[in-house]
Formats: structure tokens, C-alpha cells, sequence
């Protein structure tokens, strides 16, 4: 049973970061993305449940602080989902910055996992959880950024 719920866990979690980097383009996109965020955090839950004291305590701590984690990515997606534009409508900066939240800790989750499963040590680990974070923020900041320019150019020209 653990083994289905960590191959449930993984899939949704890859279906989850390629919808919500699609979503970037195309929002209709973001209920993919939260919907397969929710059941990847789900998963993660139940294989937790099932699994838990089979592996040291020390992962079984990293995987209660991921599952933590994908508890405010799933916060983070359903909310996108929330505030998504209509068609025609552009997207606002919350809609950015949830989206953009959601796929770069998917990202850190990835790597952070990888570099604990190949047995590469904890400082691996700390920089595969800690670098996507540093590098994803700079084009998310700029994103941002420029969402609030058009926001501001667009209040100017209807005043």
C-alpha cells in the first residue's frame, strides 16, 4: 500500500507542477494544478500513515515537514484556483505569486527528495530544498514586478 500511495504521491505532484507552470500561460489550467496538488498532499498523508516508523526518525521528520509544506501548497493552488481570471481577464498578482508559490516549492520538494534518496547527505539536501527556492524567487520577483507596473500603467491611463 505504501508503494501505490508514493507512485500516486509522485505523479500527481509532476501532473501538479507541469499544470501549473501551463497555468502561467493558460489559467483554465489551475484546477488541474490544484486539484492534483490536494491529491498529491492526500497521498503524501496516507503514505506518512502507513509508513510511518518504517523509515528513521529523522526522514520521518523531513516527510511531516513536506507534508506541512504541501498542506500551504494545496492552501496556496486552491486559492489560485479561486481567484483565476475569466477569459479576457489578465491575471492579477496574487494569482502570480500563488501559482508561482505552488511550483517552486513542487520543485524544491522534487529535488530535496532526490538528493535524500540518492544518499548524497544532508547537505545535499538542504541545497536541493534550499536553492530552487533562491533561483525560482528571481523570475516569480520579476513577474510580480512587472504584473504591478500593468496594474499601475493601466490605473493611469483610466484616470
Amino acid at each position: 500500500m505504501h508503494a501505490v500511495l508514493i507512485t500516486v504521491h509522485a505523479v500527481t505532484a509532476t501532473v501538479a507542477l507541469l499544470a501549473g507552470v501551463a497555468a502561467f500561460r493558460y489559467p483554465a489550467l489551475v484546477g488541474v494544478h490544484a486539484f492534483a496538488t490536494v491529491a498529491m498532499t492526500v497521498t503524501l498523508g496516507g503514505a506518512l500513515w502507513v509508513g510511518w516508523g518504517s523509515t528513521p526518525l529523522s526522514l520521518d521528520v523531513v516527510f511531516v515537514t513536506l507534508l506541512a509544506l504541501a498542506a500551504v501548497m494545496s492552501y496556496r493552488s486552491i486559492r489560485a484556483w479561486q481567484i483565476r481570471p475569466v477569459r479576457g481577464q489578465a491575471t492579477t498578482t496574487a494569482y502570480v505569486a500563488a501559482v508561482g508559490f505552488t511550483c517552486i516549492s513542487l520543485t524544491t520538494g522534487l529535488l530535496a527528495i532526490a538528493a535524500l534518496r540518492t544518499g548524497w547527505g544532508p547537505v545535499a539536501v538542504v541545497v536541493a530544498g534550499v536553492l530552487p527556492t533562491v533561483i525560482g524567487r528571481i523570475p516569480l520577483n520579476r513577474a510580480l514586478r512587472e504584473k504591478q507596473l500593468a496594474v499601475a500603467r493601466d490605473e493611469k491611463i483610466a484616470t
